[in-house]
């Protein structure tokens, strides 16, 4: 369906004429020169959801973390587009033997974007606000972040340790989140109040410059420590799809969040899609504690009927993201020789005989009614996708789609034989996926399969202790094979993040959570 002009319009002028609005919050932009705000953002681009706050103590969308990663900065960092941890505010970090005590060198020279001198009180404060007492219940992400720490000490302005309860290797990837881990400045959360999720102050190479109808404009940071942003200016707008196609193909914005059917309609030469394999999983979960899925066996001929290529094709017309285990690819851990049951159709049908039911069995498979970043197609279209590969093998699958806060009660209420469900990254350490989906100890809360196996408990708990990445991926490899071999969940498909980008706009890199980042990107004539 086609935008109408009036609606261009009005996007337009919510992107282009920012510098209007700004008078009325020019007390809160720090070091900002009047004459030096554009009327026109150089760069716009289409978020798929709103805003909701800039905070990164309270927030917990993608959407926002789309802004608060030009604006705010963690201790660590991904390297563009990988999984591998490099320095950001801490310059280097070292490890105690025991794990419980990490120390992080900080940067010098470097200061808030309200000119608040970053150092290790800085850092002291960003997490303990984050802590009891001081954790307020909007806090969303810091007790997942923070809440191995046992307490932050100073060792000197730009050194500072924090003492862990107990050993945790996954807790660099943690300070590496877009959520709660980046630093704040003090002196503007004291400032603010409860209002710094308006007025955000971070040490990144933009700032926000002001934030009004959903549209958040961002303004190069030149005291930046860092390779000064080429692009001066960007906005953030909240878009419907309808909204993000039109303005993509009539250029009144330089890009855009894209799914894949959408990015089918896209009429524009001068456009292309940036995309990479997600850290995202899309799986059929079994209720391992009860019948029939209680009998390994039975999930194992389940697993058998199950075509991941043609899944991973329909979703996202790529069949190389049929997923082979638990473990996205660039995740630690993954490796791509581990193979779960398979045979098709007809061994499918001779193992449910073998296994007791020559005349096939009766399941329920409950799903959800709307899209997920692991399935843009939604959960009905999923389910009668594998109703009619596990159908020829026996397998009478009545399907039941819930609306999706609906269908979280009934996961938790265990309604049904079986389910689709799905996990994306939070911090992209395998730990996330293996532990959070599969340990007895999150059984009935992100465990939903109630799966439990002594085994791959005992690996993964030591993966988590142990300092060595080698060695943490023999362990995460080792019980990746004994998952194999239970099937308490059949791997269905990995996502795939996709950006829509003008060709004009060159060295957009996406990181591990499909963000783009324009600070180093800049715009060139089309060719």
């Amino acid at each position: 369906m086609r935008i109408k002009r009036y609606q261009l319009g009005l996007i337009l002028i919510i992107i282009s004429l920012f510098s209007l609005f700004l008078n009325s919050r020019w007390q809160h932009i720090p070091a900002v020169k009047r004459e030096a705000l554009p009327q026109q953002a150089e760069v716009s681009y289409g978020l798929s959801e709103s805003i909701q706050t800039l905070d990164p103590a309270e927030s917990s969308a993608l959407s926002e973390a789309k802004v608060m990663a030009h604006v705010f900065e963690g201790l660590v960092r991904y390297k563009p587009n990988s999984t591998q941890i490099e320095p950001a505010l801490a310059t280097s970090w070292e490890i105690s033997p025991d794990g419980l005590s990490w120390v992080f060198n900080l940067r010098r020279n470097v200061f808030f974007h309200d000119e608040t001198p970053f150092n290790a009180q800085a850092v002291k404060f960003s997490v303990e606000r984050q802590l009891k007492p001081l954790k307020k219940d909007i806090m969303t992400y810091g007790s997942f972040v923070f809440g191995m720490v046992q307490s932050v000490e100073i060792m000197d302005d730009y050194k500072v340790r924090f003492h862990l309860k107990t050993p945790y290797s996954p807790f660099l990837h943690n300070l590496a989140m877009p959520w709660a881990a980046p630093m704040v400045s003090p002196s503007a959360v004291a400032k603010e109040g409860d209002k710094f999720h308006q007025y955000p102050v971070g040490t990144g190479p933009y700032y926000l410059a002001g934030w009004q109808k959903d549209t958040a404009i961002l303004m190069s940071n030149e005291n930046y420590w860092g390779t000064k942003a080429k692009i001066k200016s960007l906005a953030f707008t909240p878009l419907s799809p309808e909204q993000r196609l039109s303005a993509l193909n009539t250029g009144e914005i330089q890009g855009a969040d894209i799914s894949g059917p959408e990015s089918n309609e896209i009429g524009n030469q001068h456009i292309y899609i940036a995309s990479q394999p997600a850290a995202s999983l899309g799986y059929l979960g079994m209720f391992n504690n009860r019948p029939p899925f209680n009998n390994d066996k039975i999930r194992r001929a389940l697993c058998v009927a199950i075509d991941r290529e043609i899944i991973a094709q329909k979703l996202f017309n790529d069949k190389t993201l049929a997923a082979n285990s638990i473990l996205p690819p660039k995740i630690l851990g993954y490796n791509s020789d581990l193979k779960p049951y398979s045979g098709g159709t007809d061994k499918a049908r001779a193992l449910l005989s073998a296994y007791g039911y020559p005349d096939g069995l009766n399941i329920t498979l409950i799903t959800y009614d709307c899209s997920r970043p692991y399935n843009p197609l939604g959960g009905k279209v999923l389910a009668d996708i594998i109703k009619k590969q596990l159908s020829p093998a026996g397998f009478r699958v009545k399907v039941k789609t819930y609306p999706w806060h609906e269908f979280k009660s009934a996961l938790r209420d265990q309604e049904g034989d079986a389910f689709l469900f799905g996990w994306v990254g939070d911090h992209m350490d395998p730990d996330n996926f293996l532990y959070t989906l599969l340990s007895s100890d999150q059984n009935s809360q992100t465990n939903l399969t109630r799966y439990k196996n002594v085994e791959v408990d005992r690996l993964i708990n030591a993966a988590q202790k142990e300092p060595d990445e080698t060695v943490r991926e023999r362990l995460y490899y080792h019980a990746q094979q004994i998952v194999l071999q239970d099937t308490p969940l059949v791997s269905l498909n990995y996502g795939k993040d996709r950006v829509a980008l003008r060709q004009d706009v060159k060295e957009v890199h996406l990181n591990p959570y499909g963000i783009p980042l324009f600070s180093q990107a800049y715009k060139a004539a089309f060719r």
